[in-house]
């Protein structure tokens, strides 16, 4: 499969070229992202007509969407509860187990969280904190190689944190990289936007016109990748 992301209506479309005969269009909550599936070797040409047909359904199911969309609850991690993960929200399933090993997983449209049956709020918050960390660690070992060549800026050290304020932040004498374990709930479109964001620092310290320049060729789309993460964001 291949994945990119494309601008159009002032927001960025999320495109999938797959070894398929139809054509797949959903519009995500909670935040209305747009998810185009097409058969691979379409046209850039040839998506923008799939979007225009459908330009009035989509921006109507976008609304309704955000219309409905409920403010950010407190989170208790009970079974039942809806969790974010790379910006698709799943069933939180608690199961308990005998010892004190916790674990996360992954299966379908659930999220498995097993952990001894005396845990706290706060523990079942910690080894999901830890699950997400995991996650972001892997989009990291997955994605750094093309994402610095892109920049062309390499960090000494990615690493992880829970942060509350800040989406990431970059040391530039160490050249090293914080990312808020949060990302791990955004759409992926989100992480590489923050990733790239912190490479950039490498070349501007601050956030002046050289800066949002070098972004502009980066990662055409920011902003609205920007507006859209901050307008979802879950710290829990």
């Amino acid at each position: 499969m291949e994945e990119s992301i494309i601008p159009w209506a002032g927001q960025m479309v999320t495109v999938q070229r797959k070894p398929i005969k139809n054509i797949y269009l959903k519009v995500l909550p909670p935040e209305g992202r747009i998810l185009l599936s097409v058969p691979k070797g379409y046209s850039r040409q040839a998506i923008e007509d799939v979007l225009a047909s459908r330009r009035e359904w989509l921006l109507s199911r976008q609304e309704s969407i955000r219309e409905n969309a409920r403010k950010p609850v407190k989170h208790e991690y009970v079974t039942g509860e809806k969790i974010q993960v790379w910006g698709k929200a799943y069933e939180l399933v608690v199961r308990e187990v005998a010892g004190k090993r916790a674990r996360v997983a992954c299966k379908g449209d659930k999220v498995l969280l097993f952990v001894p049956g005396y845990a706290t709020k706060e523990q079942r918050q910690q080894v999901l904190h830890g699950w997400y960390r995991y996650q972001l660690e892997r989009a990291v070992a997955r994605e750094r190689a093309q994402l610095e060549s892109l920049v062309g800026q390499s960090a000494a050290e990615w690493r992880f944190r829970d942060m509350r304020t800040r989406w990431g932040t970059c040391n530039v004498q160490a050249r090293r990289i914080w990312l808020s374990i949060h990302l791990a709930k955004q759409p992926p479109e989100a992480f590489r936007y923050v990733a790239i964001h912190e490479l950039t620092h490498l070349w501007e310290a601050n956030h002046g016109q050289e800066f949002k320049a070098r972004m502009d060729r980066y990662y055409p789309g920011w902003r609205t990748v920007k507006k859209h993460m901050n307008d979802r964001a879950d710290f829990e």
